[in-house]
């Protein structure tokens, strides 16, 4: 009976010791990530198919907080919905346009893309440059996980 009770106590304690190095890697270990880019608007990281997740805090131009986004040469997604740059700006200022987008699938084009990025202030041939991550463009994901 006593080896029955030491081993239920010790099962535990030696579960939590082998997966706490696993939980403590946190949001503080974050900028060591070279697929991790940490913005004013929130957290980005980019992964190996090409694809990114975003997190952004609300504020109150951006209703959506976070955005999953896929490589359209790896992927296909039939059902997406073309997103124009006015259709973006709508997204992003419109609380109710950002909810009726929720959990739906867009495209964005190459050219769209481009759009995007000199929106955010970056030069032509930069924001080609970095669209070009993208050549078919993107498919994303809005999610609103706030209130």
């Amino acid at each position: 009976m006593n080896r029955k009770l030491l081993m239920l106590t010790l099962i535990p304690l030696v579960l939590s010791v082998i997966v706490s190095p696993a939980m403590a890697i946190g949001p503080q270990k974050a900028e060591k990530n070279p697929h991790a880019e940490i913005t004013i608007e929130g957290v980005g990281l980019t992964l190996p198919s090409g694809g990114f997740n975003e997190w952004m805090a609300d504020t109150e131009f951006w209703y959506l907080d976070f955005v999953h986004g896929l490589d359209a040469s790896k992927a296909k997604i039939p059902n997406a919905l073309p997103l124009t740059m006015e259709d973006l700006i709508g997204l992003m200022t419109d609380p109710e346009a950002a909810l009726e987008a929720e959990n739906k699938w867009g495209y964005i084009s190459y050219e769209v893309l481009v759009q995007l990025f000199m929106m955010e202030g970056y030069t032509q041939e930069e924001a080609e440059a970095m669209a070009a991550m993208w050549p078919n463009g993107i498919y994303v994901r809005f999610v609103n996980v706030g209130k």
